[in-house]
């Protein structure tokens, strides 16, 4: 029994260090405050981070994240362009399509949606 509390703690204070990480890394490029939430048993409902957004934020931090491998493709692709790299994906079965992009590239993100939307993009913008 004590092997698996050591290993559930050292889980726990590694958790807790991924989501004060992601916080800073939020701040720093979302420009906005971020904070670890108050979690006490990770119920439903419950951000493990606040933002000065309504934003919903779950964070994970694996060893090996196998969704990575698709944007490091991407990433790969989009070397030689200059164009911003995202992984549009979805499970069989889920009608619904998720966005996978690194967080420093949010920023140019939006801005090249916003220009699209605004027939403003150049492709120098880029």
């Amino acid at each position: 029994m004590p092997i698996i509390w050591g290993m559930a703690m050292k889980s726990k204070r590694k958790g807790s260090a991924g989501e004060r990480e992601a916080a800073s890394a939020v701040a720093t490029h979302l420009r906005i405050r971020a904070r670890r939430s108050r979690q006490y048993c990770g119920a439903a409902g419950d951000s493990d981070l606040t933002l000065d957004a309504p934003i919903a934020v779950e964070v994970k931090r694996y060893a090996k994240i196998a969704a990575m491998r698709f944007l490091n493709q991407a990433e790969r692709d989009a070397r030689v362009s200059g164009e911003l790299p995202i992984v549009v994906m979805r499970e069989d079965g889920d009608t619904r399509w998720s966005v996978l992009l690194r967080l420093e590239d949010c920023q140019r993100f939006a801005a090249l949606l916003i220009a699209a939307e605004t027939n403003q993009l150049n492709k120098a913008q880029l």
